[in-house]
This record gives C-alpha cells, sequence and structure tokens, in this order.
C-alpha cells in the first residue's frame, strides 16, 4: 500500500511540465542520482539557499525558456547572447559558450584553488 501510494506520487512529480524535469533529467541517466541529492542530506545549507537549488534543478528560475515554455509567453527561448540552444538552466551552467571563455574557467580555478589550499592544510596537520 505505501510503496503504491509512493509510486503513483513519483508519477505524477515526473508528469509535470516544470517540476518533473528533473527527475526525467534523472530517469534519462544524464546525471548521478547519488551525488544529485547528497547536499540535502547533509543539511548544512540554509533554507534560502536550499529553494533556490531546487528552483534551479527544476527549471523554474525567470529566463527566457522558462517564460516561453512554461508561462506560455510570446517570447524567444534561445539565450540573448548566444542565440544557439534554449535558455535553460542546465546550459547556463554547463554550456554556454559566451560564459565558458571566462566565468567557467574562473570557477574552475576556484575549485582548483580550494582544492590546493585543503590539502596543504591535511598536509601540516600530518
Amino acid at each position: 500500500m505505501k510503496d503504491s501510494i509512493a509510486e503513483k506520487t513519483k508519477e505524477r512529480w515526473h508528469g509535470k511540465r516544470m517540476h518533473g524535469q528533473l527527475p526525467r533529467n534523472l530517469n534519462e541517466k544524464l546525471m548521478d542520482i547519488e551525488q544529485s541529492y547528497r547536499w540535502l542530506k547533509s543539511g548544512d545549507i540554509k533554507g534560502e539557499t536550499e529553494s533556490t537549488i531546487v528552483a534551479a534543478q527544476d527549471q523554474a528560475i525567470s529566463t527566457n525558456y522558462f517564460r516561453n515554455k512554461i508561462l506560455r509567453e510570446e517570447i524567444e527561448s534561445k539565450w540573448r547572447l548566444c542565440k544557439q540552444r534554449e535558455g535553460t538552466i542546465d546550459h547556463l551552467t554547463s554550456g554556454y559558450p559566451i560564459l565558458a571563455k571566462n566565468e567557467y574557467l574562473m570557477r574552475h580555478d576556484k575549485v582548483c584553488t580550494h582544492l590546493h589550499y585543503s590539502i596543504c592544510k591535511a598536509l601540516v596537520r600530518h
């Protein structure tokens, strides 16, 4: 009985046009399910941050894509700068050619700096 209710709830979630995008992507093996939900289990972020992350995962941030596909506004759904692909949050965070030149490199460098610092700190303790 409990499994049946959970399965029906999951099906309704998958069927939602906007909020069902994350579970559909998870089913298509586009991302690691365990890693995608790991941050929720740790419980060490603020509620506002969690809601922003969930909104981004659901593609519910107000982009032209969101306004066109979800709100049904007559507006171009492609990104204004590259005009190549749909203006989804996924495209913005991982494949936007305009940002790839600088922003992704800066993000990469910050991660590497943090890793380097953490490794050095761990080595000093031992």
